[in-house]
């Protein structure tokens, strides 16, 4: 017989032990390993776990809180140690959710799943593993739901908390989803949105006030028809990303960005409005792609294009129009006109993006992409402020062969001063004062303007009265008169 001689050193609580294989085969020795452990296993004292009621256990978290959570999804698991750091081991009589049969979290302790788990043990300076997870039921609801439960320990007679709380949110899941015919979106609850929505040519897509689209990683907006969103000051439309709880440290994912891939307006679509719309997270905001500069393209009234890691806005050769326009902190330009015709009236464009080094200019203005001839026939910036991080805001770069028409009044602009006709009553490189640029360190800006500003009472007022209220709604025609940008001081 030729026997194989396996020596192993083991430590058993305080029991070290040295096991000898003497065996045919690994197997059999195997099975003679397993049946001592269980022996010895046996015949451990009871005495061992401590019935001290002074001996407490201590966790990781004392409070467990997810990410928003949406409907028929479920969260991701999160976990957490639970500690005896007592010199006695100690048997848990119970582990129990409190209320899980309403609030929909499920936990899994040291391997033991279930509700409630009896005569858990665990040994002298050891920890278990925990694991908590959580699905929310759907409520119909548009409005964001706080779900809390807690994970209740009692050993000897000693009773502690583990607290949960998480942030339900009912949705209407879409999954490369395809609008074929006229369609009215009203604000019952949120659109969850995977991969695509896509509204087919010659379909008009109607959004009402306050719906707000959640956008999961790398989903897009395409439209080859219309899009008619048309929010209030009081209820915006919102396309944002989908996730809610921090990148790191403070910093929320919703100064991120690049969470998403942004709207494109194909070239077969045309008289497009967007009125109190928000759109922030993208990589990139808001695409107009090759076009007729005929017929209009597009009207955005009160819109915020924020926090895209590409462009904020890329035109070319359409015919759009612009008023109250934010369009702030992007990777690239905030606004990139190639071709075509433009009008923007009290605007800000800010850009002081900080995710990574910037090298582009807030605003580029040509005629030219690609390669391909668009000729710029006219791009008018009104009481608009072009200001950021960069010593050169602006980068003019038509070529002379075509036309290339541009013209900036009252504007408030960083950049080299010019004094041609292209620029009437213009302010140069003077801080606009905005009310906060990131002091907190998470990515978060205000670019209101505080009452000190150049750019207050600095507008032509007969430019104003065309647009009598600001971003927020707040009136511009007032007797200190109004301010450049979108925003009234």
């Amino acid at each position: 017989m030729n026997c194989k001689t396996i020596k192993a050193d083991y430590k058993l609580g305080k029991i070290p032990f040295r096991l000898l294989f003497l065996s045919t085969g690994l197997k059999n020795g195997l099975i003679v390993f397993v049946l001592f452990l269980s022996v010895l296993n046996g015949c451990r004292d009871s005495d061992d776990f401590s019935t001290d009621k002074n001996l407490t256990l201590a966790f990781s978290e004392n409070m467990i809180s997810f990410d928003t959570v949406f409907s028929s999804i479920g969260s991701a698991t999160k976990h957490f140690k639970i500690y005896n750091r007592n010199g006695n081991s100690l048997r848990i009589e119970t582990i129990e959710l409190v209320n899980a049969s309403k609030s929909g979290f499920r936990m899994n302790i040291d391997g033991g799943k279930g509700t409630k788990l009896t005569n858990v043990e665990i040994l002298k300076k050891d920890s278990l593993y925990g694991f908590v997870e959580v699905t929310v039921d759907p409520a119909n609801s548009k409005n964001p739901l706080l779900i809390r439960d807690s994970i209740r320990f009692v050993v000897n007679g000693n009773t502690q908390y583990v607290r949960l709380e998480a942030v339900g949110q009912d949705v209407y899941i879409w999954k490369n989803k395809t609008i074929k015919e006229d369609t009215i979106l009203t604000g019952k609850k949120p659109f969850l949105i995977y991969d695509s929505l896509v509204v087919s040519k010659d379909v008009t897509l109607s959004i009402k006030e306050g719906v707000t689209f959640f956008m999961k990683s790398n989903a897009s907006v395409k439209i080859n028809g219309t899009l008619k969103a048309g929010g209030t000051v009081e209820a915006p439309i919102i396309f944002r990303g989908s996730r809610f709880d921090n990148i790191e440290a403070d910093i929320p994912y919703g100064n991120v960005p690049g969470q998403w891939d942004g709207i494109t307006f194909h070239s077969g679509s045309y008289d497009n409005s967007l009125e109190y719309v928000v759109i922030k997270n993208a990589a990139k905001g808001i695409t107009f792609s090759e076009s007729d500069a005929g017929p209009k393209k597009a009207v955005l009234k009160n819109i915020i294009v924020q926090n895209t890691s590409g462009y904020g806005l890329q035109a070319v050769n359409c015919n759009i129009d612009v008023e109250n326009g934010l369009f702030a902190n992007s990777g690239k330009n905030v606004v990139s006109l190639s071709g075509g015709e433009y009008s923007f009236l009290h605007c800000t464009l800010a850009n002081y993006y900080r995710w990574s080094a910037r090298q582009t200019e807030s605003l580029l203005l040509n005629n030219t992409y690609g390669d391909g001839l668009f000729p710029l026939t006219k791009c008018d910036f009104t009481n608009s402020i072009i200001y950021g991080s960069v010593s050169n805001e602006i980068l003019l770069k038509g070529i002379s062969s075509i036309p290339f028409v541009y013209g900036f009044r009252n504007c408030l602009i960083k950049g080299s001063q010019t004094s041609d006709n292209h620029f009437i009553n213009a302010t140069w490189n003077s801080d606009p004062q905005f009310k906060d640029l990131n002091s907190a360190g998470i990515y978060s800006y205000n670019f209101e303007l505080q009452s000190s500003s150049p750019a207050v009472g600095n507008a032509d007022k007969a430019y104003s009265s065309l647009v009598p209220l600001d971003l927020k709604g707040k009136p511009r025609l007032n007797d200190s008169g109004p301010d450049i940008g979108c925003y009234e001081n």
